[in-house]
């Protein structure tokens, strides 16, 4: 694994750094923009957004697809394979592409029809084009993601995120400033998302200079193989849904719309939860379709371990800090009327957490193609979740919604889903329970004085609970280096962090004493 532990650190490292950057832009930025459009203009680009989310069903799942045959063509050094993949996967992204656009264009037709007056038509069929276009454009551009994520390059593929991120920033302030209110929106997303693509382009060719576009490698069993895979990826996007977008339905239709505002602060920090760990962790499906190119099984397995002991040790961590600290967070952030959002909190954070430590099974799953029955594993948990949240929420109002999300939770993720990967996988289960439990007893050891720190330092003051987040971090993390990972783990992690800092990794000897 030379080089690759530096490479997989810098893409998670940078991956958190995107996740965390565009949830404070998000709200820093969310208040000027309402006061610059006031709530009417606002709600058109409301509209324009909700509907440009549902664009993203026509990626069908593909980029996973994308991603998985890359990545094992380039473990095997099949560049034909390679070349095969991306030929394909181009054409197809383009029709997508010319397919958003027409749907733009039909909307912006249309747009009499979806407004209330003269004046809001005018400017949804020009938000919708612009938007439209940025979105079109966008499709293709996800095949050169496909190839950095691919090569390992997560590092270069979250700062071009990152610069589209800037971009936007830095645009949206003067041209609303300048009086283009909605129209410098679109403008914005749009001009934005242009440099990163042109670089996309750029660092995948560069990267990997044998990448040609040529008709002749186009082929349609390509084509079926990418669609036979994605199908499954797009019922796990479809399972998603189910799982995490339907409880405000829920709670609106019991409770009332009032009460969604609560939930909502409890959904919000639960799936900044997910996106965190999956940011740190989700860069391993390429090394399981690299190794498994390769024939490296044994790699492969390790490699999987080694993920699952950083998964289990991260979750379990941001986990604690969720249910320990969130009460007196939120009292400081929303006010005490919001204290109510604490339980279903609670309920969501645990199943979140069973959730997040298989990411890395998630992770191999679609890795070497074995992801089918997790699809149909993820609908049916997904169901179970609409079904016991309309149900418990009659009883137990929010908490109860939650509660339907975290049981199914609970059975799929605990239950049957490691025994489906280590079957799949040839991974002895019995030796993943073994290393699983230990590294959740450690975890429990190293909670002890974070727990205590919890009872001395916890407050509804944001200073109090920066320190304490710090002191319980410092007395976490040296537990956890020490005694969860073996000599080569340490090896790896060595690799990856010491550079980062300015300093020279260790040799094998140094890091096993």
């Amino acid at each position: 694994m030379s080089g690759t532990p530096r490479k997989l650190a810098r893409g998670s490292a940078l991956n958190v750094i995107n996740l965390v950057a565009t949830a404070v832009v998000s709200v820093l930025i969310m208040p000027f923009i309402v006061r610059s459009l006031g709530d009417r203009l606002y709600g058109i680009w409301a509209l324009v957004a909700a509907i440009i989310g549902y664009y993203g069903l026509l990626e069908l799942g593909l980029s996973s697809a994308i991603r998985r045959y890359l990545a094992a063509a380039m473990g095997a050094d099949n560049r034909e394979e390679c070349n095969r993949v991306y030929n394909t996967a181009l054409f197809i992204y383009t029709a997508l592409g010319a397919i958003a656009l027409l749907v733009s264009i039909v909307l912006a037709a249309l747009s009499p029809w979806l407004t209330r007056t003269p004046a809001d038509a005018s400017l949804f069929w020009k938000v919708i084009l612009i938007v439209g276009v940025s979105v079109a454009v966008n499709f293709p551009v996800r095949v050169y993601r496909g190839v950095l994520e691919a090569h390992l390059s997560f590092d270069r593929a979250a700062s071009l995120d990152l610069l589209a991120l800037a971009l936007r920033t830095a645009l949206v302030i003067p041209l609303l400033h300048a009086g283009y209110r909605v129209v410098g929106l679109a403008s914005a997303t749009l001009l934005s998302n242009l440099p990163s693509a042109i670089l996309s382009w750029y660092f995948a060719h560069r990267e990997i200079p044998y990448l040609h576009i040529e008709t002749q490698y186009w082929r349609r069993a390509t084509a079926r193989t990418l669609f036979s895979y994605s199908t499954y990826s797009f019922l796990a996007q479809v399972a998603d849904i189910l799982r995490f977008q339907l409880d405000s339905l829920v709670v609106a239709s019991f409770l009332g719309l009032a009460y969604v505002t609560h939930y909502s602060i409890a959904g919000r920090l639960s799936q900044y939860f997910m996106g965190l760990i999956q940011a740190l962790v989700g860069v391993f499906a390429s090394v399981f379709s690299r190794r498994e190119g390769a024939q490296d099984f044994a790699g492969m397995q390790s490699a999987f371990f080694f993920a699952s002991k950083i998964s289990i040790c991260s979750a379990s961590f941001v986990a604690f800090g969720l249910i320990a600290w969130s009460k007196p967070f939120i009292a400081r952030w929303m006010g005490p009327q919001y204290i109510d959002s604490y339980a279903p909190l609670v309920a969501l954070v645990t199943g979140c957490t069973f959730a997040l430590w298989q990411t890395p099974s998630v992770a191999l799953l679609f890795g070497i193609s074995k992801h089918k029955f997790f699809a149909f594993m993820s609908i049916a948990e997904g169901t179970l979740n609409l079904i016991l949240s309309l149900i418990l929420a009659k009883y137990y109002g929010m908490l109860g919604v939650a509660l339907g999300t975290m049981i199914p939770m609970a059975i799929t993720k605990l239950l049957i889903q490691p025994v489906y990967v280590c079957r799949v996988s040839q991974i002895a289960y019995r030796e993943y329970l073994a290393i699983a439990g230990r590294t959740l007893a450690l975890v429990v050891a190293a909670l002890i004085i974070p727990l205590w720190l919890t009872t001395q330092l916890a407050a509804p003051n944001y200073r109090a609970l920066a320190l304490l987040a710090l002191l319980s971090a410092a007395a976490y993390l040296p537990v956890i280096w020490r005694f969860v990972f073996n000599a080569q783990e340490l090896v790896w992690l060595n690799q990856a962090i010491r550079p980062r800092l300015g300093l020279p990794a260790l040799a094998p000897a140094e890091t096993s004493e």
